[in-house]
């Protein structure tokens, strides 16, 4: 049978099971037992059947399904998925993959039937549909993109917005609801809408306002994935100001137990799924409009002024992106000559003439940079409850045992945790170095650090929103437990 075939078996066999289902799922692994009540969205379209179910144990898509009737006439429905469990909640140690019949009564509005998995476990689902009015999902979007400041939220606007004829979103709708505004748009790419997206920002910075508002979204709008971009302080021996990080993991630095003269942290991290890390590690910041090559005025400034601020330029993150061969040694006896540094015992310092020259430069130029040769950075991101600015933070971020943190900023974890808890499929984070958390904290990058970080969650998502779709449709994933 052609797929083309087995979904119309499909729509001729099943009635329409789109909708919110309330479910029981009753279990066996070995002699023990137990019921885990759950609760499942159901997508019913030409590609398919697949269903969202959301417990406490795992996430799963739905592989494959096929109708059919059984010896008494009704109508049966064949599907395999596959489970990725969670890090709570969950014995399983890797994923694994499942199969079940279910049968509808139209009577109960009913599906159940049994199940079984590849760990040796089976059981009963039990879904019934829920009535008219408890319905959750009240628009269908494939991205949720939540902002954490007007300023991001412009950002995201304008890099997600049609760049050229038939590429971005081309118009935008607003939702003004009172408890969960948003505004939603369709992507399209070469004139074919590639997906559907919501982008929101919370009344308030910070882990609470934002968590609040991922979470009523997820529930009104089912979203397939769940992102961010923004700005955030950078390690500063990890990423120049410019640079954007994107998510290995999440999570919060602050939680864990204050002793009298110590801190106790119990972290628990979020990681990004392997395919989304490898496919952001795939991403180059050559290819985002915010990039572009130094010029010679370029590498002489940024030297002066990391010698202003007390770094060494050689060891600096960005030093290769600023002199090439030759470069560096050339420039140096430049400003040699031209009187702006000297060498005193081994050591680049500024003369008197060279600070004052970098310190105007620095006052006069107060516009945000336009293009910058910015470099991206997958890692852990730490999020905290307080903006940061005291210089030793990384230290402490390290002996609380993460050692290779990237970024520091308030909201990754809380989109982490609540993509998590609600089920939803994929998150990402990218964010862009405005500051390194210390007392030179300015804002001078905020701008362009909003902007390239929406130019590369656009990108990304362009090249890799592809891998959720099958024959042209959407194919959602399932969450379930292990059972």
């Amino acid at each position: 049978m052609t797929s083309g075939e087995n979904r119309s078996k499909i729509q001729s066999t099943l009635p329409d099971l789109s909708g919110e289902w309330s479910m029981k799922i009753h279990w066996q692994r070995g002699e023990a037992t137990g019921t885990v009540i759950a609760s499942a969205s159901i997508r019913h379209s030409p590609a398919g059947v697949a269903l969202i179910v959301r417990s406490p144990g795992s996430n799963s898509h739905t592989v494959l399904s096929q109708a059919g009737y059984d010896a008494s006439g009704l109508p049966v429905l064949h599907y395999i998925y596959e489970v990725e469990p969670k890090a709570i909640g969950s014995d399983a140690k890797g994923t694994y993959k499942g199969a079940a019949i279910l049968r509808f009564y139209d009577n109960d509005e009913e599906l159940s039937g049994n199940y079984w998995t590849d760990q040796l476990t089976k059981g009963h689902f039990q879904l019934n549909r829920k009535p008219p009015g408890t319905q959750g999902v009240t628009e269908k979007i494939d991205v949720l993109l939540v902002t954490a400041i007007p300023l991001e939220y412009e950002a995201a606007k304008v890099a997600f917005s049609e760049t050229s004829p038939g590429n971005g979103v081309l118009s935008w709708e607003e939702r003004n609801d009172v408890s969960a505004p948003y505004t939603v748009g369709n992507y399209v790419r070469g004139e074919k809408e590639l997906f559907r997206l919501a982008l929101a920002k919370p009344d308030r910075m910070g882990s609470i306002e934002t968590g609040r508002l991922a979470a009523a979204l997820i529930e009104r709008l089912s979203p397939q994935c769940l992102v961010m971009c923004g700005v955030c302080a950078g390690n500063p021996g990890e990423v120049a100001l410019g640079d954007l990080v994107i998510s290995e993991l999440a999570y919060q630095h602050d939680e864990g137990k204050r002793e009298t003269n110590s801190f106790v942290a119990d972290h628990r991290q979020f990681p990004v799924s392997v395919a989304w890390k490898r496919a952001a590690e795939d991403l180059k910041a050559e290819d985002l409009p915010s990039y572009g090559p130094p010029s010679d005025r370029d590498a002489r400034f940024w030297l002066l002024e990391r010698l202003l601020a007390g770094d060494d330029p050689r060891n600096h993150p960005a030093h290769n992106r600023y002199f090439k061969d030759g470069d560096w040694k050339r420039l140096i006896e430049t400003l040699e000559k031209q009187g702006f540094v000297e060498l005193v015992d081994g050591v680049l310092e500024l003369t008197a003439l060279g600070k004052e020259d970098v310190q105007r430069s620095t006052y006069l130029d107060t516009e945000p940079p336009k293009k910058l040769p910015i470099a991206l950075k997958v890692g852990p991101i730490a999020s905290g409850n307080m903006v940061v600015k005291d210089g030793v933070t990384w230290e402490q971020l390290k002996q609380l045992g993460v050692r290779s943190v990237v970024g520091l900023e308030m909201e990754a974890a809380t989109i982490a945790a609540v993509a998590r808890s609600s089920g939803v499929p994929d998150w990402l984070v990218i964010k862009g170095v405005m500051d390194h958390a210390d007392p030179r904290k300015s804002d001078r990058y905020k701008p362009f650090a909003a902007r390239a970080s929406a130019e590369a969650l656009r990108l990304f998502l362009d090249r890799n929103f592809t891998t959720y779709h099958r024959d042209g449709q959407p194919v959602p994933a399932e969450v379930g437990t292990r059972t």
